[in-house]
Parts: structure tokens; sequence; C-alpha cells
């Protein structure tokens, strides 16, 4: 296995260039790691230590670091370090003889690099040519006598983090001196550890009873029967219409097989007949799976066959959409009508506990082959009474639904309002993405709207202020990556007082949403962060062995508690992919894996930083591209930009960076390509820079990266995800 170079997390550097020092005291553990070092010297138990922390800053389990084995710069050599072994005793051995054999950096790889790390054994000054000579490395660890003396140099830590740093070796080193043989355990500092795992990663807990969306609804269908529940053109449905049509719903899918966990298809366009179905589905005890009529044939086939329905709830106009699948039944409930109409409005005798099946929603896989992501009754209910609080409580208009049935994002908006007394405002289907604007203003003000950062764009562009103003209690932002820029642009627009603006953020299999805040001051970061956990939730940042991230280290973001969905209908190997036993939690309680990186920063923030698909490989070395991205856009220029990997897929050459100008500004690519040594090493700064007008989107609204590599007149990686 080939290594990578060691880079100190990009997170961690400054700006002033200055250098910072820290110290590790280790004398009162001296005999315990004398006697773990054997016959070899005690900086040999240093080292492994000095490793092991590394181990911890990175995700490559093969990495490089250079090492003065003598304390003597002239003897800097080069190692190709892993932290294995089941023993510390074994890491001990291992790189030692590692570090005792390696080459000599200059003969081997060439000059050190800026941003990574030298080990300094006794027997030497621990310094290059005098203390007023810059240091080639980023990060100097020096043994001296009973500490370690830690040396950031060029601005590599801030001082922060250099402090965190020194807690990390001193747990490192406490473990080796008297610890288990835990060797791949992460050894943060106390305080660090308890911030990462419970402070800023554990929701508070709720007692949420047993009852459901459909007592819920039912509740409020009792407490004000004559007040609007759903808004359809012209045409209103009271909640005493609504319970009732819903349970004739019930008791007619019941008497037609629908039953306890049963999938029934639910293929309706946004109309009069859309709520009463989806309630009455789960009244009859089965859970529903949404079919966009707008969906390719084959598709359809492919969900309806693959969830098992035996049953799909729909109307004869769009039967032609539905392909035939053996076993299946279609119920049009025009064609049905009469049988509805006969059937009782008293509630359906069955009961909805907490695990059972409210939906099975597909989303896309990276196979290619939608995977259908199986929620439950008590995920469902825990997030939608955090949206009542959050969204709904805003005001009492209610909420638009305007989403595709099959996008779980627009999920809060259809059944919010129902446990508020207030209205859901069923938008024309089909709708032209440019009629959005216009539809809302009309039917505002509402409590609550969601929709994706590019939605929120294109109001952006057609609401004036006193529309936007006025719109609703606040506007949620979610299902994308959500600028900060674009945050502060709506704030602006809608002014003191006027429509607020929220983030919130969570995959499917967490059942909608897993995090969430309002923007009230303008972020920090590129994007606006991903905020707390919703109550009875947990969201970390673990390692790939689900071993905490330190502050500012990226990781990936797991999330567990209440909403983690059941898992993925007839995936079972899937499932124990991407569903793991939680080891923070209770028995039996599991996180899911979701693929996005984050990172936490000093005061608790979340920070998103994209996909984990989206890393690519230069030179060797592992880059995220939404950090470069995130440098770009701090620059006062520059008002949007990408980056892309150029070349194969699997093996990309070299990067890049597509910059809009911000208004009002010109960008010299020169300059700004210089501006990013200040912040970036060498091999995040992409080659090529192009300004473009704007950012090409492919249909569902993200960057269109085809068309971006078409400007550099090269063909766009193949095989990647898209």
């Amino acid at each position: 296995m080939s290594a990578h170079p060691f880079t100190l997390p990009v997170a961690w550097r400054g700006t002033d260039g200055g250098t910072v020092r820290a110290t590790v005291p280790y004398g009162d553990l001296s005999a315990a790691l004398r006697a773990l070092s054997g016959t070899a010297p005690l900086a040999a138990t240093l080292f492994a230590a000095h490793l092991k922390v590394l181990g911890t800053l990175t995700a490559e389990r093969v990495f490089r670091t250079d090492v003065a084995p003598a304390g003597d710069d002239r003897d800097v050599r080069r190692v190709d370090a892993a932290v294995s072994g089941p023993r510390w005793r074994d890491l001990v051995d291992l790189s030692w003889r590692a570090a005792c054999g390696a080459p000599a950096a200059a003969a081997d790889h060439g000059p050190a690099d800026r941003d990574g790390v030298v080990f300094v054994a006794p027997a030497g000054t621990g310094r290059v040519g005098g203390p007023d000579v810059p240091d080639p490395h980023g990060l100097r660890v020096v043994v001296e006598e009973d500490r370690l003396l830690l040396r950031a140099a060029h601005g590599a830590v801030t001082p922060g983090y250099l402090d965190r740093l020194a807690l990390t070796y001193r747990a490192v080193l406490e473990a080796m001196a008297g610890g288990p043989d835990d060797i791949h355990r992460a050894f943060l500092g106390a305080d660090e550890r308890r911030a990462v795992l419970a402070e800023w990663s554990v929701g508070r807990r709720d007692d949420r009873g047993p009852a459901g969306v459909v007592d819920l609804v039912r509740a409020q269908a009792t407490r004000t029967p004559q007040a609007v529940a759903v808004r359809v053109g012209d045409a209103r449905m009271t909640y005493h219409e609504l319970e009732s049509r819903s349970n004739q719903i019930g008791h007619h899918l019941a008497g037609l097989g629908a039953g306890q966990d049963t999938p029934v298809g639910v293929c309706l366009r946004r109309g009069a007949d859309l709520l009463p179905a989806l309630l009455g589905t789960w009244k009859a005890g089965a859970g529903y799976v949404p079919l966009d009529p707008d969906l390719p044939v084959e598709r359809l086939r492919r969900m309806v066959g693959t969830a098992g329905c035996r049953l799909v709830v729909t109307t004869t106009d769009l039967m032609d959409a539905l392909p035939p699948v053996d076993g299946c039944r279609p119920v049009p409930l025009d064609r049905d009508r009469s049988a509805v109409d006969a059937a009782p409005t008293t509630p359906p005798p069955t009961r909805t506990d907490p695990g059972h099946l409210a939906y099975v929603i597909y989303t896309s896989g990276s196979t290619g082959a939608p995977k259908g992501v199986m929620v439950q009754h008590g995920g469902l209910v825990n997030y939608l009474r955090w949206a009542v609080d959050a969204y709904a409580s805003r005001g009492h208009g209610g909420s638009p639904f305007f989403a595709s049935l099959s996008f779980d994002l627009g999920i809060p908006g259809l059944y919010a309002p129902l446990l508020t007394g207030q209205a859901v405002h069923l938008l024309p289907d089909p709708m032209e993405v440019a009629d959005l604007g216009d539809l809302l203003v009309a039917g505002a003000p509402y409590s609550f709207v969601k929709m994706t950062p590019g939605q929120l764009n294109l109001l952006c562009l057609d609401l004036d202020s006193a529309q936007a103003h006025r719109l609703a209690g606040v506007v949620v932002a979610a299902g994308d990556a959500f600028p900060a820029a674009l945050a502060e642009r709506w704030r602006a627009l809608a002014g003191p007082g006027g429509t607020a603006v929220a983030t919130e953020y969570g995959p499917t299999e967490i059942t909608i949403g897993n995090s969430g805040q309002p923007v009230t001051d303008p972020p920090t970061t590129e994007l606006v962060p991903l905020g707390a956990p919703v109550p009875n939730t947990t969201m970390y940042v673990l390692t790939d062995r689900l071993e905490p991230t330190p502050v500012g280290v990226p990781g990936e973001i797991h999330v567990g508690g209440a909403g983690v969905a059941r898992g993925y209908l007839a995936e079972p190997a899937l499932t124990a992919d991407r569903f793991r036993p939680d080891p923070f939690g209770a028995p039996g309680t599991r996180l899911y894996r979701t693929g996005d990186l984050g990172r936490w920063l000093p005061d608790g923030t979340l920070e998103f930083l994209g996909r984990i698909d989206h890393q690519v490989k230069i030179r060797g070395y592992r880059v995220e591209l939404g950090e470069i991205r995130a440098v770009l856009r701090d620059r006062p220029e520059v008002g949007d930009a990408v980056v892309v990997p150029t070349g194969p897929a699997g093996r990309p050459r070299g990067l890049a960076a597509f910059v809009v100008p911000a208004q009002g500004h010109t960008v010299d690519v020169h300059r700004v390509h210089a501006g990013l040594s200040a912040h970036l090493p060498d091999y995040m700064i992409p080659a090529d820079f192009v300004v473009v007008g704007e950012i090409p989107l492919t249909a569902n609204g993200k960057a269109d990266n085809s068309a971006l590599l078409e400007l550099l007149g090269r063909r766009p990686p193949t095989g990647g995800r898209p």
C-alpha cells in the first residue's frame, strides 16, 4: 500500500504567518513509556505516539511524515507510516524500525512539504539554522527532557488548534502508559471528546408519546372541524371533510387487502384527492410508496415491483403513466368514487404504532437503480413535531406544497400545518418553475415555505422587497448545499422584520431532517452551517472506524436517534453497510453513514464540506473540493465559484476553477491564483481559472460539471456520480 503525504488540516491554518508553540509534559509517565520502549530508546515510544496523533488527523491508513532520528536536521528521513498492530508495543517496534531505516528525505522525495510534520528525536538542536530562519515544515515536534515541544510555523496552525493538539498528544501518551491496547481509538482531550460526542452532537430529549400523525390530525379535526385544511385553487376542504374522506379511503383500501406494513403505491397529482389518499393509506394500516407520474415508465415499474405494491391509488387519467406490474391492482379514486362514498366515515379499526411503516421513498443509487428507504411513523412524528415548533409556529397561513411527492423535502409542507389547525396549499400540478414566485406571492403570507437553495435563488431574482418581506414567517432552504452568500441576499431582500431564512440538513434515511437553524447573523463559513440536531436525534463526525475526529478535521457525518429509517427495502447488504450499530447510543440503536463530509469548528458549529465521493486525489494528496471553493468565495471579487477535477474520473490530472465575479467587480485570475497560495498548499491550487457569467445547473439544480469542462475543451470525466 503506497503512502500519501501527510498535511495538516486546512482549517487549522492561520493568516498571520506567525509561529506558535505548545508543550506536552510526559515526565510523570516516563517510567511506563520507557518500559513500553523495551530495548529501544524512549524516543521510539514517543515517535509511535506521534504517529498515532497524525493518524487521528488524516483519513489515510498509510501516510508519509519526516523524522530526524538522531535529532540532526541534516539527517531528516521520510517515513511511510501506519497506525497498525494489535498492541502499543507492536506500533512502537514497527514505527521505530521504519524511522531508523527510512531513506533520506532529500534523496527520496525532495524537499520538505511546508504543510508537513517533522519529528525531532533527542541529541540535536531541533531547529533549522536558527530561531529566525523559516522552518520548512508546518509543524515540528521536538523531544525534550520530560516534554514534547510543538512548534507550528508559517501560520500552519493557529494557537487554539495547537493547544488542542497538545492535549491529544497527552491523551495518547497517557493511554500508552497505562491504558488498554485499544490503539485504534481516537484519543482526544477530555473536553474536546465531551464536546464532539455529547454537547454539540446530541439533540435534547423530548417525549413524543405514542400518537402518530393520523392521531394528531384526527385530534385537530375534533378541535377545529370547520377550519380550512386544504386549499387547491379556489376549492377548500375543511378538517371535518379531510377526516371523513380519508376514513372512507382507508376502509376502501383495507377492503382491497391493504394492511399493516403493506406498501401501497400512491400516484396522484397535487389535487383534492392527495391528502385524503395519503392519510387513508395510513388508516388502512399500510405505508405509502409515492409515485411521481412524471417519472419514466421503467423507473415506476421498478419501484412498484421492488416495493411489492399490490395496490396503487391513482386516477384514470394517470393510469397510462403506470406500467402494468403482475399482481398489482390500480385503484383509480374517480372510477371507484361510488364505492368510496359508500364506505364508513368513521375511523377504520387499524392502529399505527411508532414502529410501523409510514412510507417507502425511493432515492437515486450509485449503481443507477433507485433504492427504497423505509421510514417509520415514530421517526416521522418526531420530525414533524419539531417542524411545528420551528416552522409552523411562525404564522397562521400554513404552507405551500409544490415539490414532487417522491421528494421528501416537501413532506413538512404536507403535514405540519395539519397538526396546528392551519391549511396546506397545493400549488398547480404540473407547474412551470418560472411561475413559482408569482404563485407563492398570490398565496402568501404563509407560516413557512420549504424549498431548495436553487429555488430560493430564483425567488431572490423574481420577488421585490415588499413581496419577500411578507412571504412567510420563514423560508427554509434544504436538500442541497446552502451558500452563505445566498442566505445574506435573501435577508437583505426581505429586510428587517421580514421573512426569516433557515437551513435544514438531513438525508432521506434520517426521516427528512436531522438538524437545522435559523440564519440570524452573517455566517463565517462559505456554506450555511448544518445547525443543531433536532430533538431525540444525534449527529457525529467520525472516521471509518466510527471514532470521533478532532475539531477542525474533516470526517463523515453520521446521524442517529429517533429518525433513523428501518433500512433499504429488499437490500439487506446495503442496509448493513450504511446503517451501523451506534457505539455511543443504547444497545440496538444505529447510525446512518451519510456519505457527507463535515467538520466541527471550535464554537460547536458543524461545517458542511460536500460529499465524500467528491474528494479527489491530486499528486497523491487527498483534496476536498469544497475547501478550495470556500477559499475562493471568501475573496471580495468572487461571487461564486466551482472547482472541478480534470482528466479521467479515477485519475484526475488537475483542477479547474470556474469563477463568477461579484456584482460590481472584475476578476483578475492571476491575482486570484496568487492569493490562494496564502491559504492553500500548492497541490490544492487549480491549474486553470475560467471566469464565467454564471454556473450552469443540471435539471436537479446542481452545478453541471460537464458543461463547465466543455469550456476548457476537454471531455468530462466518466464513471463518476452526477
